[in-house]
């Protein structure tokens, strides 16, 4: 089973313009209200992808009826730690004449630290039944810096592997405890590490730096429309993707996780984990707004996708 945690839940505010006017009045084209978060997004691509999984997290009790009822119509199942305050509303204001998103994410309520132990004694119940643990997204304002690897330990002494997706102190700190995987985006990777590479061979050497330097087995770079690359300590695979009309961006990541993450629980060899990423990711893609990948767009897109070994 794949546990995810969520301690950032939200909802996603959708909005697409036909042309957005800065300073000036839009009208609206197109609008939708999702409840969301990196680990809620994680669970509900690995069950459309028939995977075992059970969300964790931080419910809100103003919003708790909310998150708990979305999950229960996806399928998903859940066992939630629930704390004061309203979820946070993050706004995704898409323009289509250019098919640029623009993003307005709110911090979320603060918390205060002594949160984290009971979320501890909550993950230690369910790490016995684990074969992985996905850490993944923002965690709200209170809640420590070193949050990601004071979980990551706990999955350690289990002998739970990690996959954490997250930016900035939080996957720094995150790191320190050695996670099988991490997955940054280009942003990410320069605004972390500084990487300042921008060709493939370069970007494809410092990642298998970086995972020699902090013991990773694996680092996903996501690149967009340049596709991705997967790196080991010693080697690096990259794939352009393939083909897709590109509907809505929120949730491609998330769904790329949940393909990483069902891969290496499977076992699979580094080229097989990279195409189901990027097909997972291409799925979620071609589905409008925060919509994410459905398991027929995955297997369609799955055999169009090739993956090459880099050399130096």
């Amino acid at each position: 089973m794949i546990l995810t945690v969520t301690l950032n839940p939200c909802i996603d505010h959708s909005v697409e313009v036909e042309r957005l006017v800065t300073g000036g009045t839009n009208r609206v084209c197109a609008t939708r209200r999702d409840v969301s978060g990196k680990g809620v997004n994680v669970s509900v691509v690995l069950r459309e992808l028939g995977a075992e999984t059970l969300c964790l997290g931080l419910s809100r009790q103003e919003d708790a009826a909310l998150l708990e009822t979305s999950l229960q119509s996806r399928g998903v199942p859940f066992d939630l730690l629930r704390v004061p305050g309203s979820l946070r509303v993050n706004l995704k204001l898409l323009d289509r004449s250019c098919g640029v998103m623009t993003e307005c994410n709110e911090r979320g309520e603060p918390l205060p630290g002594e949160t984290l132990n009971a979320f501890c004694a909550l993950l230690r119940r369910h790490l016995p039944q684990a074969g992985l643990l996905v850490l993944s997204g923002s965690v709200p304002p209170g809640l420590p810096a070193g949050c990601y690897r004071t979980l990551a330990q706990e999955a350690a002494r289990q002998g739970v592997p990690v996959v954490l997706d997250a930016a900035g102190e939080l996957l720094l700190e995150g790191m320190k405890s050695r996670p099988v995987l991490i997955k940054p985006n280009l942003d990410e990777l320069r605004e972390t590490f500084g990487v300042r590479e921008t060709g493939l061979p370069g970007l494809a050497a410092a990642c298998r730096a970086l995972a020699r330097e902090h013991g990773l087995r694996y680092l996903c770079l996501s690149m967009g429309e340049r596709g991705a690359l997967l790196a080991g300590q010693q080697e690096a695979w990259y794939t352009p993707g393939s083909p897709v009309t590109v509907r809505g961006v929120q949730g491609a990541g998330d769904s790329m996780v949940a393909g990483l993450s069902l891969g290496l629980l499977r076992g699979g060899e580094p080229r097989e984990l990279l195409c189901r990423a990027v097909a997972a990711a291409q799925a979620s893609l071609e589905r409008p707004g925060t919509l994410l990948c459905r398991r027929e767009d995955f297997l369609r897109f799955l055999p169009q996708i090739s993956a090459v070994r880099l050399t130096d």
